[in-house]
């Protein structure tokens, strides 16, 4: 049988529904996307004080999104990474998904290809004439 707080977790997750992600899931795999959507407003909860713990495992979480242990567990890992995640757009925002174009490249570009390609084979007609 539920406890009176295991009861009220257990109906804050039916409340609250799916989750949102606040950051572009690319670096998750669909397990992940899907623990998320189905816990995320949970995790929410317990880490803002919403919600209080009410295991050991809870109290652990908390103390793993607070920073002040390494994530052990699935969850715990995956939360972390999510926040991470959130915060790592947040400092660099849209430069993540900016594909890199090569007309800027400096080192070497379409030019300098050109004239090299044309200066070997001036340089092997000049050194291989009959």
């Amino acid at each position: 049988m539920m406890n009176n707080e295991a009861k009220k977790h257990h109906e804050y997750i039916k409340a609250k529904g799916q989750f949102t992600l606040a950051c572009n899931p690319v670096i998750f795999s669909h397990e992940e996307i899907a623990l998320l959507e189905k816990y995320g407003y949970w995790f929410e909860a317990l880490t803002k004080g919403a919600l209080l713990p009410f295991s050991a495992e809870q109290e652990q979480f908390i103390e793993v999104a607070q920073m002040r242990k390494k994530p052990e567990t699935l969850y715990e890992k995956l939360w972390f990474r999510y926040i991470k995640r959130k915060e790592i757009e947040l400092k660099k925002g849209a430069i993540l998904y900016t594909p890199p174009m090569l007309e800027d490249d400096t080192f070497y570009n379409r030019e300098m290809a050109k004239a090299l390609r044309n200066d070997m084979w001036r340089l092997t007609k000049e050194n291989h004439r009959q």
